[in-house]
């Protein structure tokens, strides 16, 4: 079974395929299918960025909406 890959690891495949591309170590046989691959990579940490942004805005929604907690009430409610 394969494993799902995070944000960072294909940040890192992408920044090694540029890499490859600034050195001009791939050849113009492969040059279509890392082209294709870098903009599939691109549309993952986009969409991830997206994804993690609209969570954290969430959870700081959330966070706003709740009710004040009396720090004595809570500290003594033992």
């Amino acid at each position: 079974m394969k494993k799902a890959k995070n944000y960072s690891q294909v940040l890192q495949e992408l920044e090694e395929t540029l890499e490859k591309m600034n050195k001009g170590d791939i050849t113009i046989d492969n040059l279509e299918a890392e082209v294709k691959a870098a903009a599939e990579k691109i549309t993952f940490l986009r969409r991830k960025l997206r994804s993690t942004e609209t969570q954290i805005t969430k959870i700081l929604k959330d966070i706003e909406e709740e009710e004040p907690v009396d720090a004595e009430t809570w500290l003594h409610n033992d």
